[in-house]
């Protein structure tokens, strides 16, 4: 008689993360989701970082330009601090999405007229934008990751459950037809150790197998060096947990042959599928999340990394459009002048080499680089706006009080955020540097300024390769590796920084330089994100704030101290901040590693 027992649902029921306030969707529409994220953050700011990276050049008339970027970078801060948690539960992730897009549109236009009275509310409004969009942004990439994993969890384990029935059903048909198998999820089977109740019926000649059970040796016992005779084990009786077989026949030798027969095809199924431990060997017993969680942090990996490409990628696009628009009013050609002190050698704002090759656009060219990037920022607005899902079923009930600033405050006081502190900080740096110094001591100096926007197309091409691939690596090789690959190189590009004398007769060097800041850049901006996400999924809103808090500081130290310092003092300060912020996140890696140790032991 087949079996017709019925299976018990497989379905893992402690998901990695269950979240009862988002929504279900498919694989597909997640996908979708990204898909939208991506294109919005890389159009607005092919907008904004096109005019950003000319701000120490274009508007730099009383230095207007590096000091709005300071105004911006401290609104941040404030923001990060007091408002994403409570916008985000109040109005939700799409709708902040959109509000804080729509931040940004009055700073890009108020490159119109670069005057003290536009340009620095706007930068305050950006700021507090920024603050919120960022936070908005980090929460819902690490949303999209946990509801990816939780579908494809879903989906294989309706799979496994299909592919058991259809091994159950496909061993009844391998055993006699009057032989029965208990579904896979109920029973343990080992060949080595059977005893079974022989019984005779009336007449004394048949036999049946019932209620076999398996059962451990014992430590040390014969049992583990010894395979027991099944003729000799026929006057024994025990059981066989979860496998009943019944089985008549006039002779016990063939019942021998038929049984031992189809027990050895039980077996060998049932150790391919479920990996059974072998002889004398007790089963290796892991903890049922840590495959999950594994699956959580790559599959946020993948995301930041994708996201990162699309972000930083922008300085190719935003950067393309500055150069051949500012190209378009150079009437005359630059010749190069060797006796500029430019470079990590670079120390005064009204050096004649910064007079001779930085002169502001006209006001044609203005409008025209300026009226673009309005139209390309206010449709990014309208495609989030469309075509982004809002993953909320409900909006959270929550009012604004001194107890968000607290749950922030108590976060950003624990020792893995302190040691993420310096990372977090030098990125803010890096960026900022990029902007600030490298545009102006080492291109626009040798070079001319209608050179930035060209030389930051190389910069942005890396910054988008080395983010995807840094997803990508990371599922494979491990975080570590690829965070510590990225610090070497950048220590290594300083060094060369500091070396090397920019001038117009060697423009290689000009991409080539960019193309290493845009590697450690592309690298650490998704993959620390990422880790972020992963660490602090219960309370990551006040986790994002505190990056968010640490991470524009820093921009804004590299434009407030821009014009009081020589660009070597910076490299060197560059390099002792990379150095600590390095040491501070393995720091929090071997925490977490130990953290992880302890779960699986409990």
């Amino acid at each position: 008689m087949k079996s017709n027992s019925q299976h018990q649902d497989c379905e893992d029921s402690s998901s990695p993360v269950q979240n009862d306030s988002l929504k279900n969707f498919s694989q597909r529409r997640i996908l979708k989701n990204l898909i939208v994220l991506c294109t919005g953050v890389l159009l607005l700011f092919i907008a904004y970082d096109g005019l950003t990276m000319l701000q120490s050049t274009m508007n730099r008339e009383q230095g207007i330009g590096v000091i709005s970027q300071v105004v911006n970078n401290i609104c941040f801060c404030i923001s990060a601090v007091l408002f994403p948690k409570y916008v985000i539960k109040k109005i939700g992730r799409k709708a902040t999405l959109v509000i804080s897009m729509i931040m940004f549109l009055p700073y890009i236009a108020s490159n119109f007229y670069p005057h003290w009275g536009t340009l620095i509310p706007s930068s305050i409004c950006l700021g507090f934008g920024a603050a919120l969009y960022w936070g908005t942004q980090a929460i819902y990439l690490n949303d999209l990751s946990v509801m990816y994993v939780n579908e494809a969890l879903r989906k294989k384990n309706v799979v496994d459950k299909n592919h058991s029935i259809n091994n159950d059903n496909r061993l009844s048909n391998a055993l006699p037809d009057n032989c029965s198998v208990t579904p896979k999820q109920t029973r343990t089977f080992l060949t080595n150790y059977i005893n079974y109740n022989r019984k005779r019926d009336k007449k004394g000649n048949n036999i049946m197998l019932q209620s076999l059970k398996y059962k451990y040796p014992k430590r040390n016992s014969k049992e583990n060096f010894n395979i027991p005779n099944f003729s000799n084990m026929a006057n024994n009786q025990g059981h066989l947990e979860g496998t009943s077989l019944s089985y008549h026949n006039s002779n016990s030798r063939s019942m021998e042959h038929h049984t031992l027969d189809n027990i050895e095809k039980t077996s060998v199924v049932l150790k391919n599928e479920r990996n059974i431990a072998k002889v004398g060997q007790p089963p290796v017993i892991k903890h049922p999340q840590s495959r999950e969680r594994k699956l959580i942090e790559s599959t946020t990996a993948l995301f930041f990394g994708i996201h990162g490409t699309a972000y930083l990628s922008c300085f190719l696009w935003s950067n393309l459009l500055s150069y051949y628009v500012l190209q378009s009013g150079v009437t005359e050609d630059y010749a190069s002048n060797t006796s500029c002190a430019c470079g990590a050698n670079y120390c005064n704002i009204e050096s004649a080499c910064y007079e001779h090759n930085i002169a502001e656009p006209s006001n044609e060219i203005r409008y025209i680089l300026t009226g673009t990037c309005v139209c390309v920022g206010i449709a990014s607005v309208l495609l989030v706006l469309l075509f982004l899902d809002s993953l909320e079923t409900q909006k959270e009930e929550v009012s604004f009080s001194i107890e968000l600033l607290k749950a922030t405050y108590k976060q950003a006081r624990r020792k893995e955020l302190i040691f993420l502190m310096p990372s977090s900080f030098y990125v803010g740096m890096v960026f900022g540097f990029y902007s600030a110094e490298y545009n102006k001591s080492f291109v626009a100096c040798a070079w001319g300024i209608f050179h930035v926007g060209l030389v930051a197309t190389s910069y942005g091409t890396f910054c988008g390769i080395a983010s995807l691939s840094a997803g990508w690596l990371v599922k494979r090789v491990g975080r570590i590796p690829i965070l510590f690959t990225a610090t070497i190189v950048n220590i290594a590009t300083n060094i060369f920084f500091l070396l090397w004398k920019p001038t117009a007769d060697e423009p290689v060097l000009f991409f080539v330089a960019a193309g290493l800041w845009g590697l450690f850049v592309g690298v650490f901006w998704s993959q620390l994100r990422a880790f972020y996400g992963v660490l602090f999924k219960a309370d990551e809103e006040a986790a994002f704030a505190v990056f968010h808090v640490w991470f524009p500081l820093g921009f804004a130290l590299s434009f407030g101290y821009s014009a009081y310092f020589c660009t070597s003092v910076k490299i060197y300060l560059m390099m002792a901040m990379c150095t600590l912020g390095f040491v501070g996140y393995v720091t929090v890696e071997i925490l977490n590693r130990k953290d992880k140790t302890k779960k699986v032991i409990t």
